[in-house]
């Protein structure tokens, strides 16, 4: 009697299960004939709130600028290049950096503006500017990290003669850009110049050792416009000025070399800064 019951639970037990995965069965085919039936035009038509999960967390933006990128440009209308105005004294350098390679050091040299308002050295190029240093009134530390320290009204930077008989003007229009930017960042309320480079002699461009060309040159400051047009920074094309009729720098202003300057092509180049600020 007992094993009678016992296989009747069990039957019934066996007909219920194929019942179940029957129901299951059936219920999962419906599902897949409406699954194929609906568009995604008929998802999209709904009157429904459809929420979208990203890897950022809520409330963050994605942002694909990278970590060291500068500041967001100056409002403010800036003219490029900086159109001439009213001559200012010689006290304005009092409120200015200047930053640059051998031209710049001779600033300094002689006595252009105050030897502690030049961040240079006759050796610094473009290619070394980030990382070489450099003795200030802060110790022997990079440009970088003394303008941290400065905070200027103004930075004038002029770069590219150091290093133009051998780097190509792409390689110097990367390094100098990289440069301005970090400039940018270090001193977001300082207005920023960028002094065109200055030409060569006819002579440098033809010399037998390292020769430099004057296009080349032409072809590195239009690149060095086209930053500072973009990045509301002020380009002063100094280059101009120190060019004579055939476009290269008079031998009267050049040292034996074709490359550095002559006391006389500092007041040249003085006297056009302070006859272009804006």
């Amino acid at each position: 009697m007992y094993e009678q019951t016992r296989k009747k639970k069990l039957r019934i037990r066996y007909r219920l299960s194929v019942v179940f995965f029957g129901v299951i069965l059936i219920f999962g085919l419906m599902f897949y004939k409406y699954m194929k039936s609906v568009t995604l035009e008929d998802v999209l038509s709904q009157d429904r709130e459809i929420t979208f999960f990203n890897s950022v967390n809520s409330g963050d933006a994605a942002d694909d600028t990278p970590d060291d990128a500068p500041a967001a440009p100056e409002s403010g209308d800036i003219t490029n290049p900086v159109p001439e105005c009213e001559p200012l004294g010689a006290e304005y350098f009092n409120d200015c950096v200047f930053i640059g390679d051998f031209i710049t050091f001779g600033m300094a040299s002689y006595e252009i503006v105050p030897s502690s308002n030049v961040l240079s050295s006759i050796a610094m190029s473009v290619s070394k500017i980030e990382t070489e240093k450099i003795d200030t009134a802060y110790g022997s530390v990079t440009v970088i990290e003394a303008l941290d320290e400065i905070k200027p009204k103004n930075i004038y930077v002029m770069l590219g003669s150091n290093g133009a008989d051998y780097m190509t003007v792409a390689d110097i229009y990367q390094d100098y850009q990289a440069f301005l930017n970090k400039v940018r960042i270090a001193c977001p309320d300082s207005k920023l110049y960028i002094l065109s480079t200055p030409p060569v002699t006819v002579g440098k461009e033809n010399s037998l050792e390292s020769p430099i060309k004057n296009s080349d040159i032409d072809e590195l400051n239009s690149k060095l416009l086209d930053y500072a047009k973009n990045n509301a920074v002020r380009y002063v094309d100094v280059s101009s000025a120190l060019k004579n009729e055939s476009g290269c720098l008079p031998d009267d202003l050049a040292e034996n070399d074709g490359l550095h300057f002559k006391f006389s092509a500092y007041t040249v180049l003085s006297d056009y800064i302070l006859s272009h600020v804006s």
